[in-house]
């Protein structure tokens, strides 16, 4: 599952055959987890074009936990 996050924390559209491919999950599956994802308002999922991307929300809150981990490294390097 994180791959996939992975794979669409950018916050722009994704096919999911593209993203079956990249993970090496069988399509199946990832339709499952974008499906549930949609459900609890993770992703916005178009299922006409086979598209999904992250709702704002959340890339935010992956944008944000990515500043925080990139400042923590900044850290740890300066540290004796």
């Amino acid at each position: 599952m994180d791959d996939i996050l992975k794979l669409i924390e950018d916050g722009k559209w994704h096919d999911i055959k593209e993203i079956a491919d990249n993970s090496k999950l069988h399509i199946l599956k990832v339709e499952m987890f974008m499906n549930f994802l949609s459900e609890y308002d993770f992703v916005d999922l178009d299922k006409k074009r086979q598209k999904v991307k992250l709702t704002p929300s959340l890339y935010k809150f992956f944008r944000r936990i990515k500043i925080l981990e990139e400042k923590e490294a900044v850290k740890e390097l300066k540290a004796p």
